[in-house]
């Protein structure tokens, strides 16, 4: 199998999950710096799962469109490994990490503003605190968690980056370990044996 095909795939297919990742991440981030309410953030909540269940999807379609691709280019003794699926998942993972990473760290930092985002982010949480009864025990609890969010310093884009793809790396890894086994393609030795003795 050509290297070219592993890359040139997974460059591609990697692009496309981050794309649609980075679509989900900037809306729930709207959500809760726009939104300003409790039913916003059960929105962003449930578009939460939504993502969780696309990404799923895609990838587990993408690894088997490259198992196709690699079945089909070794025509004598056609097999998906395990492992080749496993690490193809974990790949396209990461690199969406990376892209969710880029365009989320220019969202909050120059489009929305650093300040902004953590202002209204916090702004957010306290209206939806301010719906539902909090215990006098509690108040100075969140005051604090509001204080610590508000001190926190700026996350570097290196700093952000990393933490995405060490995000996705896990994601990748769990959904990778379940879409492997289900891509995995056995070599039948004896088959090709017998077709050989045939001819």
């Amino acid at each position: 199998m050509k290297p070219s095909i592993f890359l040139n795939d997974m460059l591609t297919k990697g692009a496309i999950l981050g794309g649609v990742m980075l679509v989900s991440s900037i809306a729930e981030t709207a959500m809760f710096c726009y939104g300003g309410s409790l039913t916003w953030i059960t929105v962003a909540s449930v578009e939460i799962l939504v993502a969780m269940a696309v990404y799923c999807y895609l990838v587990y379609r993408f690894t088997k469109g490259y198992a196709n691709l690699v079945i089909a280019e070794r025509k004598d003794m056609p097999y998906f490994s395990y492992g080749s699926g496993l690490s193809y998942a974990i790949s396209i993972s990461m690199l969406a990490g990376v892209i969710v990473a880029l365009g989320g760290f220019m969202f909050r930092h120059y489009i929305i503003g650093y300040e902004e985002y953590i202002a209204s982010y916090v702004q957010t949480l306290k209206n939806s605190l301010s719906q539902t009864e909090i215990p006098a025990s509690m108040i100075g609890t969140y005051d604090q968690m509001f204080k610590a969010i508000e001190s926190q310093d700026e996350p570097s884009l290196i700093s952000s980056i990393l933490s995405s793809v060490w995000s996705y790396l896990l994601s990748g890894t769990i959904v990778g370990l379940i879409v492997a086994a289900k891509t995995k393609r056995e070599p039948k030795i004896f088959e090709n044996q017998e077709n050989k003795d045939e001819q």
